[in-house]
């Protein structure tokens, strides 16, 4: 995954398993849930990609041995759900997207393109750590369609500000793992 910054924004680059459908008119019962949904997802990436207990206070070494057994069994826990819901689910086909914390833009080699003003239902999985995909309605602002390619761009409708500001966070911590990497040699 790489970053860059626009003058929309920070962003998020990369090539991950995505999909999107014609969407027609959802109820407010379904935008909830999948809002509930996709809050609950980013803040799970949160947890499980944080690089562990902030230490505000000095704990004895035994009790921070066994917090640090604990979570190594959360996370092979986590592995082995994760694994589990790979096996029953066949993911999309990974194709170059740059998320922005109000739009995205995605590369399709296939044929079968969104038209510009067609709302649509995006399926993103950020992470195969956890392979829940974000669900977000959008609608095609733009579509450039070339021989054998398309680049396509959609603005997100429904985020509210908890939504946006999860996904804001979500991309400026990739941003930031980008650029600590382009750090290291």
């Amino acid at each position: 995954m790489s970053e860059s910054s626009s003058a929309t924004g920070v962003s998020l680059q990369a090539s991950l398993p995505f999909a999107w459908c014609v969407e027609q008119q959802a109820s407010a019962t379904v935008l909830d849930l999948r809002r509930h949904g996709n809050i609950a997802v980013l803040r799970a990436l949160a947890v499980i990609e944080s690089t562990g207990p902030e230490r505000e206070h000095d704990l004895p070494d035994g009790v921070q041995k066994s917090l640090d057994h604990l979570e190594s069994k959360l996370d092979l826990v986590l592995l082995l759900v994760a694994e589990l819901t790979r096996a029953g689910t066949s993911l999309p086909s990974e194709k170059p997207v740059t998320l922005f914390s109000d739009h995205i833009v995605w590369i399709d080699k296939d044929d079968n393109a969104p038209m510009a003003g067609q709302h649509i239902l995006l399926s993103l999985y950020p992470s195969l750590r956890l392979p829940q995909p974000l669900q977000l309605s959008a609608t095609v602002s733009n579509v450039d369609m070339q021989p054998g390619v398309s680049h396509i761009s959609a603005r997100f409708d429904e985020l509210d500000d908890e939504l946006g500001e999860w996904l804001t966070r979500t991309i400026f911590r990739y941003h930031r793992r980008a650029l600590q990497a382009r750090r290291q040699p």
